[in-house]
Parts: C-alpha cells; sequence; structure tokens
C-alpha cells in the first residue's frame, strides 16, 4: 500500500458517502414534488462531484489529463461510447470529461452492471442520479432502458449516456476470448480492443432517437503512455499514471445510418478506427495525428477545481460532525441506509422506483381528466 493511494481512495468513499447522507438524501423529498427539479439538482451535484476526484488526481499524482480530437457539448443529448482498458477508465473519465466538456458542467450517466448498485453509498449514489443498471437478461433490460430514457425525455433533461460496448475490460483473457469470436465470424483479430457487442448500441441509438434525445455520438478512446491501474488494488497502491490520454471524435446524429444492421457495421468500423489509433498510441504516446482542435497540454488547477475541494472538503467535515454529535443525525444515516440496502436489493433499485412512481402519477391524472 501507498499512503497517497490509500488517501485517494479514503478521500473519494469518504466524499461519496457524505454527499448521499448530507446532500442527495435530504433531496428525495423533492423528487414527489418536482420531479424535473430533483432530476436537474442531482445531475448538477454529480457533476460538481466530479471534480473532486479530478483535483485530487492532480494534487495527490500530478496526473495530467491530455485531450485530442472535438469538445462535447454539454447541451447535446449524446450517446458516449468509449473503449474499456482497465476496471479504473471511468475514474479518469470524470477529469477527461471536466477537461473536455465546454462549458464543464455536463450531465454524464453511465451503463453498468446491476451488481454495482448494491455497492454501499457510491451504487445508492448512482441510482439517485438516474445511472443505468443492466442485469444482462436482455428482454428486461431493454424494457427497463426504454422506460427510463422515457422518463428523462418527457422531463426534459438532457444528457450524456456512457456506453462500454466492449462489455468488459481489456486483458489477455478477454483479448484471447474476443478474438475467438472474431475468428468464428471471419473479423479481424484486435489487440488493443475488444470486439464490441453491437445489440445494446443500436436499441440506445434507436431508442434516443425515437424520443428526439440523441444528438450526436461521441466516440472517446482512452490511452494510458506509463502506468496503467488495473484494478482497484492498484490504485490503493498508488499505482495512478503520469498521464492520461482522451481522443474525442463527435459524429452528428444525422451523420448515423437509419437501419439497425447498418448501425452494427457503422460500430464496428469506429470499432476498427479505434485499434489503429491505440496502436499509433502505442508507438509514440500520443493521439495527436488526428489534428486536434482541442490540446490541454497543460492545465493549471482552477478556481473551480479550488472551490470543489473546499466544497467537498466542508461537507465531509460537517457529515461527520453531525453523525457524531447529534442522535437525531444518527438515526437519519442509519433511515437512510436501511431504505436504499432494501430498494438494491428489491426490483431494479430507487432510478427505477422514480420513473414508475412518476409513471403511475402520469397514469392517474389522465384517467381523471
Amino acid at each position: 500500500m501507498e499512503w497517497r493511494g490509500i488517501a485517494y481512495i479514503t478521500l473519494w468513499y469518504l466524499s461519496i458517502t457524505c454527499g448521499f447522507l448530507g446532500i442527495c438524501c435530504p433531496t428525495i423529498p423533492l423528487m414527489f414534488i418536482y420531479p424535473r427539479a430533483f432530476r436537474y439538482f442531482m445531475g448538477t451535484i454529480f457533476s460538481v462531484w466530479e471534480m473532486y476526484p479530478t483535483v485530487l488526481m492532480r494534487l495527490l499524482f500530478n496526473t495530467r489529463f491530455i485531450i485530442t480530437g472535438d469538445r462535447i457539448n454539454p447541451l447535446d443529448g449524446a450517446l458516449l461510447i468509449m473503449n474499456h482498458r482497465n476496471r479504473l477508465d471511468w475514474n479518469f473519465l470524470w477529469a477527461g470529461m471536466y477537461y473536455s466538456a465546454e462549458p464543464p458542467a455536463h450531465k454524464l450517466k453511465m451503463i453498468l452492471k446491476s451488481a454495482i448498485r448494491h455497492v454501499p453509498f457510491a451504487g445508492w449514489v448512482m441510482q439517485l442520479c438516474g445511472f443505468l443498471y443492466i442485469q444482462r437478461r436482455w428482454d428486461h433490460d431493454q424494457t427497463s432502458m426504454k422506460k427510463q430514457l422515457k422518463y428523462f425525455s418527457d422531463l426534459n433533461d438532457t444528457h450524456q449516456i456512457l456506453l462500454f460496448p466492449e462489455g468488459t475490460d481489456l486483458s489477455p483473457n478477454n483479448i484471447a476470448r474476443s478474438n475467438k469470436y472474431a475468428d468464428k465470424n471471419n473479423l479481424p483479430n484486435y489487440k488493443y480492443v475488444l470486439h464490441p457487442k453491437t445489440t445494446g448500441f443500436v436499441f440506445l441509438a434507436d431508442t434516443m432517437r425515437t424520443n428526439k434525445q440523441l444528438n450526436a455520438v461521441y466516440d472517446l478512446t482512452v490511452g494510458y503512455p506509463d502506468l496503467i491501474p488495473q484494478t482497484e488494488m492498484d490504485a490503493l497502491k498508488g499505482v495512478f499514471p503520469k498521464n492520461v490520454h482522451f481522443h474525442i471524435k463527435r459524429y452528428d446524429e444525422s451523420e448515423l445510418p437509419i437501419n439497425g444492421e447498418d448501425l452494427k457495421i457503422w460500430l464496428n468500423n469506429v470499432w476498427q478506427e479505434k485499434e489503429k489509433r491505440l496502436a499509433y498510441f502505442t508507438n509514440v504516446s500520443s493521439f495527436s495525428l488526428d489534428s486536434p482542435t482541442v490540446d490541454n497540454n497543460y492545465q493549471p488547477i482552477n478556481n473551480a477545481l479550488y472551490l470543489a475541494i473546499f466544497f467537498w472538503t466542508l461537507v465531509q467535515i460537517l457529515v461527520i460532525y453531525f453523525i457524531i454529535t447529534s442522535s437525531l443525525f444518527q438515526y437519519w444515516c442509519l433511515l437512510c441506509c436501511i431504505v436504499f440496502f432494501g430498494f438494491s436489493f428489491t426490483d431494479d433499485g430507487f432510478q427505477m422506483f422514480e420513473v414508475n412512481l412518476y409513471n403511475r402519477k402520469i397514469n392517474f391524472t389522465n384517467k381523471n381528466k
């Protein structure tokens, strides 16, 4: 173990825990009164939180983020697709989104394995923020995602949804399985990416188009030129890269094929280009061959990041203080944990409770008109 890794993981998890107890849960009553305001508030809080791990990485490890390609427009209703180099890609993604979005107040939601929602505090916060969880049962998953996307559309909640089309991280075993699949289907073997699963991407693109939620697809490619932390244990050991590179390419919705089969071919072609891009990156440690329109080679820790570390440090101090000194707050924390423990193991989590509650209210209103 290394003290910086322990400090990072401790502060990261503590900020989530205290944010859940002190900010997110007290906001839940707003969901019953004004769901649009609740969704906006939760999206904003999570966007503000994403600056906290960004500044921690800058201060503790001096990790720099080099962004090439296109800016991400946070006003775009968008589908983001990204290669999954390791199990910590999402951790570096916060900083990648912060430095590439203009303005940086984006509303990112991820599609994650359902088991992650059981993780105390972290999984619970992501339920509150409307992340989409899948159980790898397609009939169930497409129904849940369709309902959730329709809910966002009804509330006019503009957001960016991140999908890892590969479904898992890059490892020797996963590469072997991916190339075995490629051999059976007359596809090329890859070394730097896995062959993407196309069903989920096509479904999301079609559904978001139908709901008029899709302005663009952003293709994100992440590369690590030095250290690659493969697992959470590596993070605890302080294995953090000095530089993390993101290359971003924006495809306007009008550039996408209409037909589902053509969308599958389109995604496979994007991944073939990603393989070439990462092969080049491996040799030169840069994506800059692509004539970047964004090149943040030097990124000072700006005032927004300093405010983020001040704000989340204050939140942690106040929540810990009230836990120690207030029996009423202790009961409040216990109640929140019991409720979300229950939501995590019943039905599909709090995010689907929110969607179903809204739909029941709409149906009741329509019946009584």
